[in-house]
């Protein structure tokens, strides 16, 4: 089976999307599971009065689907909309109550992901150096 130019490219987009989209999941969790004691030996266990637990399952769970949609997206506009979606919605459920872990949960929301849709348009690039094309 032989694919034509365009097919070739969003096969070897998709396939190549996998691995840097697989990232963020892997940073937010290893950032929340060694981020907890520091935040609580500088904050204390429960600074506000609960815990964030199920939010935070929450969150990663939004950040796997997301990364999952970023990965099958060609559109950037849609992919930075999908990033912005998230990092609001992170906004809402930490602020104001939380600070610090907003920025840092907001932080872990937008950057890794963005840095993924750098480094997988880059090794697409790696892969067909020779075609120039851009999904429409």
């Amino acid at each position: 089976m032989s694919l034509d130019a365009a097919s070739r490219y969003q096969v070897t987009r998709i396939l190549t999307g996998l691995v840097p989209h697989c990232l963020p999941p892997l940073l937010f969790y290893y950032a929340h599971v060694w981020g907890i004691p520091v935040y609580r030996s500088h904050f204390g266990a429960l600074a506000k009065g609960f815990g964030l637990g199920m939010m935070v399952e929450l969150l990663l769970q939004l950040l796997i689907v997301v990364s999952f949609l970023l990965v099958l997206v060609p559109q950037l506009k849609v992919k930075l909309v999908l990033i912005g979606t998230l990092a609001l919605f992170t906004a809402w459920a930490m602020f104001p109550n939380h600070p610090i872990r907003g920025y840092v949960y907001c932080f872990l929301m937008t950057v890794p992901p963005l840095l993924a849709i750098w480094l997988a348009q880059g090794l697409c690039r790696l892969c067909l150096p020779g075609e120039h094309l851009h999904a429409q």
